[in-house]
């Protein structure tokens, strides 16, 4: 029998809900379950949920609503699926993108993850040129060693694997920490999320990449934008994500922790001495700098 695949999309904004959840729908894999998170403080997403009734589908709503980490935190929590497969309200899944993991994430024992090459998208759907970090990881598909790509994602400090959207895991290889899914130790990470949360993967099993694009990222002009305290957060955390990752037992090369160290602290250096910088921004900084070396503070 097939493996169940939990599908949980947290949705919020209407305004692509209707696409991402008909990418849900025509995906090739014939036993995923379909759970919808509602936030939105009105009653388009039900209406749209409603308007395309499904067995494989559950329905709840949030209100209040939960908020970012809350929303897919209980999405995880409710989820039946021997696998997780997350799909952002403004992202599409390729119709044969759970069938095409699932599969690659057999080839080897022990693989815990699957990602692919993801595609950039405007708000009409049209293709956009590719970004630094929706480059292919690699020319092929393949397993790659848990730890090894961790430490590469750590010493790049970009998310190489992709958004939510964009990958499948396996729920027993995740613990849930604090009642977050993107808690890691004493971090609770809302910048680098995703990333922490392909990092705690990663440190008990390995990866699958493919390399066929099987989602796609959507830029829009609607996305939430940062404040002064969420940009100082993602400063904030490119240090603290070095700190939990080598407690978690990557970066164990000397060589390999120290640049990790550098290069956190030589962003945190460079964000701290820009003149431009907003004071919340700025404060939130200043903060925290007791906790980074003072060779990076001079």
């Amino acid at each position: 029998m097939q493996p169940l695949v939990s599908i949980l999309i947290p949705a919020y904004s209407p305004r692509f809900f209707a696409q991402a959840f008909g990418s849900a729908l025509a995906q090739t894999w014939a036993n995923v379950e379909i759970v919808v998170g509602d936030d939105c403080p009105g009653e388009e997403i039900r209406a749209i949920v409603a308007s395309r009734p499904d067995p494989r589908v559950r329905y709840e709503r949030h209100q209040p609503g939960l908020g970012f980490s809350g929303n897919f935190t209980r999405l995880f929590e409710i989820a039946r699926g021997e696998y997780i497969k997350y799909l952002n309200d403004d992202d599409l899944l390729a119709p044969a993108c759970v069938q095409n993991l699932l599969v690659g994430m057999h080839k080897h024992p022990g693989t815990v993850l699957a990602s692919s090459r993801r595609l950039l998208i405007d708000a009409e759907g049209r293709r956009l040129p590719d970004e630094d970090v929706t480059q292919p990881l690699l020319p092929a598909s393949q397993t790659l060693e848990g730890r090894a790509l961790g430490n590469h994602l750590i010493l790049s400090s970009t998310n190489r694997l992709g958004e939510p959207s964009t990958v499948l895991f396996r729920r027993d290889a995740l613990r849930v920490e604090c009642g977050s899914i993107f808690r890691w130790g004493d971090n609770e990470y809302l910048c680098l999320a995703d990333m922490s949360l392909w990092l705690r993967l990663l440190s008990v099993g390995h990866a699958w990449w493919d390399q066929e694009p099987l989602s796609a990222y959507r830029q829009h002009g609607g996305q939430l934008q940062r404040s002064a305290h969420g940009a100082a957060r993602c400063v904030i955390e490119r240090w603290l994500i070095v700190e939990d990752g080598a407690r978690a037992g990557f970066l164990s090369d000397p060589e390999h922790h120290a640049k990790a160290v550098r290069n956190a602290g030589t962003n945190f250096r460079y964000w701290s001495d820009r003149e431009d910088s907003p004071p919340e921004f700025k404060a939130a900084l200043a903060e925290f700098a007791p906790r980074i070396p003072a060779e990076f503070l001079a």
